[in-house]
């Protein structure tokens, strides 16, 4: 079956909900407090300014991974909201979507991209890294790590 990766568009917001959110339930302890989902409820608005973007990747009507691109500033991108769907996993839809968010990213000029996560987020963490990202910051939080990463952009 084809997939598509594209811009988040208006039609897509229950299917990015419903797996952000199924991941995060299943896979992570879901607490609120450390997973906040506010942005989930207007993507179009949260990632909509001029140097943001929000791609999916849609598989037969279904969406099946998503990745965000915000300004920190007007040389720094955070990556966020990369999440592929389990049964989705191992087909490369991870390495598309971060290429098309650090091609996003060289095109509106951002000199580095940042992308936080947790110790738990092992394999979204080893992707970023075969892709460039080097680890700059590690702080232990309520017992859990959280990491920074960053890329270069040239």
């Amino acid at each position: 079956m084809g997939h598509e990766l594209r811009p988040f568009m208006d039609k897509d917001i229950d299917g990015v909900r419903e797996l952000i959110l199924t991941i995060l339930a299943k896979e992570y302890p879901f607490d609120r407090s450390a997973y906040s989902d506010s942005d989930l409820n207007k993507i179009a608005e949260t990632y909509g300014g001029p140097k943001d973007s929000f791609f999916v990747v849609e598989e037969g009507g279904e969406i099946v991974g998503t990745v965000g691109v915000k300004e920190e500033n007007e040389s720094d991108a955070l990556l966020r909201r990369l999440f592929v769907d389990v049964k989705h996993r191992e087909h490369g839809y991870g390495s598309a979507l971060v290429d098309k968010a650090i091609d996003f990213c060289r095109k509106k000029g951002y000199k580095r991209v940042f992308f936080r996560c947790t110790g738990r987020m092992a394999n979204a963490m080893k992707l970023c890294m075969k892709k460039g990202f080097k680890e700059t910051e590690k702080l232990e939080v309520s017992g859990f790590n959280i990491h920074k990463l960053e890329l270069e952009l040239r």
